[in-house]
């Protein structure tokens, strides 16, 4: 029972870091990249064993974007960067993305990554990337408008109503995954406030 975690909301004096949050530790960073290569890898690997009909190109873009999607369902979770998305400006607000950022539902009408996988992956359904794009941005903003209490509990029931539609619909090949993880990244991940636990601080001597 781990009741001994330090809940800190105070920006770090450390510098801007817009990804992971000013002031993530090693540790934090390892496990986004980490998770992100390893989500880059299995895309290529899963596309390849399938025999997909990718050129190199195709192959490039959905490691990019798997790298982007799946490290930043950890990236956005991390409690550094909870502390700069919700918690007093930092370092980090004082860029442009770190700006952004601190906007949940600015920052996932960037993504349009499934309009990009629509359009260019075959078989080319050009209503798919529109409707998960709309799909998750709507998502997002459900959970922004809701009382705090209630933040968490909608954002993983839209994940999991998520999931069950994108099983069970038309999507481009290899792609089934993409709606569950923006909606993991963006609407779980990044929308939702949360307490930012910080390593606990070293013993006094």
């Amino acid at each position: 029972m781990k009741l001994s975690g330090r809940v800190d909301w105070r920006a770090p004096d450390a510098k801007a870091d817009a990804l992971f949050g000013a002031g993530a530790t090693r540790a934090e960073k390892s496990l986004a990249n980490g998770v992100g290569i390893a989500g880059a890898v299995f895309i290529v690997l899963a596309a390849w064993v399938n025999e997909a009909d990718w050129n190199i190109l195709l192959y490039l873009v959905a490691a990019i974007i798997a790298f982007d999607v799946v490290g930043g369902v950890v990236a956005n979770g991390l409690n550094a960067a909870k502390r700069d998305h919700f918690g007093p400006p930092s370092a980090t607000e004082r860029t442009a993305l770190g700006r952004l950022v601190r906007h949940p539902v600015i920052f996932t009408s960037l993504h349009i990554h499934p309009i990009i996988v629509g359009t260019f992956y075959p078989p080319h359904l050009w209503w798919w990337g529109p409707l998960w794009y709309l799909g998750i941005l709507a998502g997002t903003a459900i959970v922004r408008s809701v009382p705090l209490y209630l933040e968490r509990p909608v954002a993983l029931g839209f994940c999991a109503l998520v999931a069950m539609v994108s099983a069970y619909s038309p999507m481009p090949e290899m792609w089934g995954w993409l709606p569950v993880m923006l909606a993991l990244k963006l609407v779980l991940a990044h929308a939702v406030q949360e307490e930012p636990y910080r390593p606990a601080a070293p013993a006094a001597r």
